[in-house]
C-alpha cells in the first residue's frame, strides 16, 4: 500500500532524527493504522473501519454528524457547520513527506457525551520479545476554531493505553487537553506517546485511544482528527553511512556495467546488555526488508552489477532477540540506486524552423546529456538551444544519455533549417555626409529597410545610406518559401562636423604667362591641407602663396586640386579648373547683330578676365539706360524687358580695376544691326 509505504519513510525519517539527537531510536513498525490514501479528488471518503474498533459511529460525508467520524484526506473547506472547522488540508503523513499530499485521517464530531468512549481500538497478535522497550504513538490534532467556543471552550482529553489479552493495563499515559490548532506556519498535527517494557507471557496487545467524556456546558472545542496509531520497537540510536562519500549522503548510484562496490558503515549507541546488529535489504522501496545472510558486523560491502534500487538499514537489538525483526531498532536508509542502459528516452526538436529562428532540442530519460552536431555545436543540457539559426545548421544532432549511475544511452534527431540566411552589411565607418551602399540577399519576395532616415529606398535589397549620425539599419526580409528573417547593419560615424573642401580664386589665366592667387574655404575640424596647382608646384598651407603659369598655344587650362583631412581622417577634395584666355586686351565690339545665328549676337566687354571691380553699362539715343551688369560674362542680346530695341548707335559705359589694381574708364558707341 503506498500510503503506508510512505509512513514507513517518515518513520525511517523520524528515527534517524532522533538517533541525531541522542533520543531512542524506534523500530519497524509492529502496528501501523495510517487510514490510508484517498485520490485526487478531495471529496472521496475513505472505507470505514470494523465496529469494533471505535465508539463513534461511520459517516459517509464529509461533515459527519455528532457522535461520528469519517476518513477523509482533509476538511470539508467552508463547508462543514457554518465553517465550524479549520481548513486542514493533509494528513499527519502528508505534513512530513515531501509530495505525499493524498494520505487520509480519522475526523471525529464529537457529541459532548460525558462518558469516556473509544476513539480507536485494536488487538496486536505477534510474538513481541519479553524486556524490550516499545513505543505506542499517534497524531492528533484539534479541529475547530476558537471563535466558534469562546469564552468557555473544553479541550480533548485522551488517555492512550496499552493491555494485555485479558484486560490488565501494560502502559497508559493521559493527553491533557488538546488546544486549538495554530495557523502558523501552518495546521499541524501533535505526536503523542506512551513507552512501556513487554512483560514476559504476554502473547497479544490491545491499543487503545480513548476520549475521555465532557459536560454538556463545556461541549465546544472537542472535535478532532487522528492519525497514524503506531506500535514499534524503541531502544539506542542506530545511524548508518557510506564508506568514502561525503556524510551527508544518503543516496549513491553506479552504471551495472562498471561492477561498483559500495560499502557502508554503522553504529548502534550503548543500550542493550549484550547489543547484536543485523543489516536489511529491500528490492521494492521498503514494502518488504530482508535481512543479508551473515551481514551482522558493523560494516558491508557489495558489488552492484545488476540494474535495480536497493535499500538499506541496519537493525539492532539484544542478541537472543536478533532474530525477531518486531524487536529491534533499525537505523536511517541509503540507496544505491544501480542503473542500467537509459531506454525511457526521447529526443525530439522543432524542426523544421526559417534561418533566423530559434531551433530547439530537448531530451528526456537522464540525469546528464552530451549533445553535438553540425558546425561544432555541443551542449550539455537537455534542452539545448540554437539562437538564430542558419542554413549550415541543418543535419543531425546526437546526444548521449546518461543515467546518475553513469550508464549512456545514445540517440540522434535530424533538424532542416529552411529559408535564407538573412545578412546585411557592411558594418562600418564611415564620415559625416559621406554614402555607403547597403547589401542584403538578393531574389528576395520582399524587402523593409528600417529606419527610413537616410536611406535611398526602403524596399530594395540594396539601398544607398547617408545618415546624419550613427545609426543601426534593419532589414525583415520575406523569400519565396514563406520565411521570414530579418538582419541589422551598424553605420558609425567617425566626425561630428562634415570636412568640406572648397577652393575660391582665379578663374581664368591669360597666354602665355600670368598668375593666379587661391584662397581656401574648407570646414570642418581639419589638420591638414594638401595643394596641387597643376603647374607642377604643391603647398601644405592652408592659403598658399600666388602661382605662376606659362601656357603655350595649346594649353587651354590646369586644374588646381585640394585635399583637407580632419583630425579623425575624414578627407575631402576639392577640384578647381583654370582656364586659358587667348588675350585678355579689354574691348567691346563696334557693332552685334543679334539675330540668333550664333555669330556676334552680344555685346558686352570681351576678355575681361583680369578685370574686377566691373561696371558695363548700354544707353540708347535718348540717353535710357537699357542695360547694366557688374560681371563681364553677363551680355546684351539688344533687347528691353524682353522686347526687341531698334538699330542703331547705342552708348556704352565700362569701369574696372586691371590686373595691376589700376582704375580704368571707357567709353564708346556699338551699331545694333537688324
Amino acid at each position: 500500500m503506498l500510503k503506508r509505504l510512505f509512513t514507513y519513510c517518515l518513520l525511517f525519517l523520524l528515527y534517524f532524527l532522533f538517533a541525531i539527537n541522542g533520543y531512542a531510536q524506534l523500530g519497524a513498525p509492529v502496528y501501523n493504522q495510517d487510514f490510508g490514501l484517498g485520490n485526487a479528488d478531495p471529496n472521496t471518503i475513505g472505507a470505514a473501519l470494523p465496529a469494533s474498533v471505535s465508539s463513534f459511529a461511520f459517516s459517509s460525508s464529509l461533515c459527519p454528524p455528532p457522535g461520528s467520524y469519517t476518513i477523509a484526506r482533509r476538511i470539508n473547506v467552508k463547508g462543514c457547520y457554518n465553517d465550524k472547522w479549520i481548513p486542514l488540508s493533509s494528513d499527519y503523513t502528508s505534513d512530513h513527506i515531501f509530495g505525499m499530499d493524498l494520505g487520509n485521517m480519522m475526523i471525529v464530531d464529537n457529541d459532548g457525551v460525558a462518558k469516556p468512549r473509544i476513539v480507536y481500538a485494536d488487538t496486536v497478535n505477534k510474538g513481541l520479545c519479553p524486556g524490550t522497550k516499545f513505543e505506542f504513538s499517534t497524531a492528533i490534532i484539534n479541529i475547530d476554531y476558537p471563535a466558534n467556543c469562546a469564552p468557555f471552550p473544553s479541550f480533548p482529553y485522551f488517555v492512550m493505553a496499552v493491555e494485555d489479552g485479558i484486560g490488565n493495563t501494560i502502559a497508559t499515559d493521559t493527553i491533557k487537553g488538546v488546544g486549538y490548532a495554530s495557523p502558523t506556519p501552518k495546521y499541524m498535527f501533535g505526536r503523542y506517546s506512551v513507552n512501556f517494557i513487554m512483560p514476559a507471557g504476554v502473547s497479544k496487545l490491545v491499543l487503545k485511544v480513548i476520549l475521555l467524556g465532557e459536560t454538556v456546558f463545556n461541549r465546544c472545542g472537542g472535535d478532532f482528527a487522528i492519525d497514524d496509531i503506531v506500535l514499534s520497537a524503541a531502544g539506542p540510536a542506530v545511524k548508518i553511512a557510506f564508506n568514502n562519500l561525503p556524510a551527508a549522503q544518503i543516496v549513491a548510484s553506479s552504471c551495472f556495467q562498471d561492477n561498483k562496490i559500495f560499502s557502508m558503515s554503522g553504529s548502534m549507541g550503548a543500550y542493550y546488555t549484550n547489543g547484536a546488529l543485523q543489516w536489511q535489504q529491500s528490492t521494492d522501496n521498503g514494502k518488504t526488508w530482508v535481512d543479508v545472510p551473515g551481514a551482522t558486523t558493523n560494516t558491508y560491502s557489495k558489488t552492484f552489477s545488476t540494474p535495480d534500487t536497493f535499500l538499506f538499514r541496519l537493525s539492532g537489538a539484544e542478541a537472543v532477540n536478533i532474530s525477531n525483526p518486531d524487536c529491534r531498532v533499525i537505523s536511517n536508509i541509503l540507496t544505491v540506486n544501480v542503473d542500467g542502459i537509459p531506454s525511457n528516452f526521447e529526443v525530439t526538436s522543432n524542426s523544421p524552423v526559417c534561418a533566423g529562428e530559434d531551433l530547439k532540442f530537448n531530451a528526456t530519460g537522464g540525469s546528464t546529456y552530451n549533445w553535438s552536431g553540425p558546425n561544432g555545436f555541443s551542449d550539455n543540457v537537455y534542452y539545448s538551444h540554437i539562437y538564430h539559426s542558419v542554413l549550415a545548421d541543418s543535419g543531425t544532432y546526437y546526444v548521449d544519455i546518461i543515467s546518475l549511475g553513469g550508464c549512456t544511452a545514445r540517440d540522434s534527431v535530424h533538424v532542416t533549417v529552411i529559408g535564407t540566411d538573412v545578412f546585411a552589411r557592411p558594418d562600418t565607418a564611415i564620415c559625416k555626409g559621406r554614402s555607403v551602399q547597403l547589401h542584403s540577399n538578393p531574389g528576395a519576395v520582399s524587402y523593409a529597410w528600417s529606419p527610413a532616415e537616410g536611406l535611398s529606398s526602403t524596399i530594395i535589397p540594396n539601398p544607398i545610406a547617408t545618415p546624419s549620425s550613427g545609426t543601426e539599419y534593419t532589414v525583415k526580409i520575406k523569400g519565396a518559401d514563406g520565411c521570414t528573417g530579418a538582419a541589422t547593419v551598424k553605420l558609425k560615424i567617425v566626425n561630428s562636423i562634415q570636412v568640406k573642401a572648397v577652393i575660391k580664386g582665379t578663374n581664368d589665366l591669360c597666354r602665355y604667362y600670368d598668375s593666379a592667387s587661391f584662397q581656401n574655404n574648407s570646414s570642418g575640424n581639419i589638420k591638414s591641407w594638401n595643394w596641387d596647382f597643376g603647374n607642377g608646384q604643391t603647398s601644405i598651407l592652408a592659403n598658399p602663396p600666388v602661382q605662376y603659369y606659362s601656357s603655350s598655344n595649346n594649353e587651354t587650362g590646369f586644374v588646381v586640386q585640394l585635399m583637407v583631412t580632419d583630425t579623425t581622417g575624414c578627407a575631402d577634395t576639392a577640384l578647381h579648373i583654370l582656364n586659358v584666355a587667348n588675350n585678355c586686351f579689354i574691348a567691346v565690339p563696334s557693332a552685334f547683330t543679334p539675330n540668333g545665328d550664333g555669330s556676334n549676337d552680344y555685346l558686352y566687354p570681351l576678355n575681361a578676365y583680369k578685370a574686377t571691380n566691373l561696371s558695363f553699362r548700354i544707353y540708347n539715343r535718348n540717353g535710357q539706360l537699357v542695360f547694366e551688369t557688374k560681371e563681364w560674362t553677363n551680355k546684351w542680346d539688344g533687347t528691353v524687358k524682353g522686347n526687341p530695341q531698334p538699330g542703331g548707335a547705342y552708348v556704352w559705359m565700362l569701369n574696372y580695376t586691371d590686373a595691376l589694381g589700376k582704375k580704368r574708364s571707357l567709353k564708346g558707341t556699338s551699331i545694333l544691326l537688324r
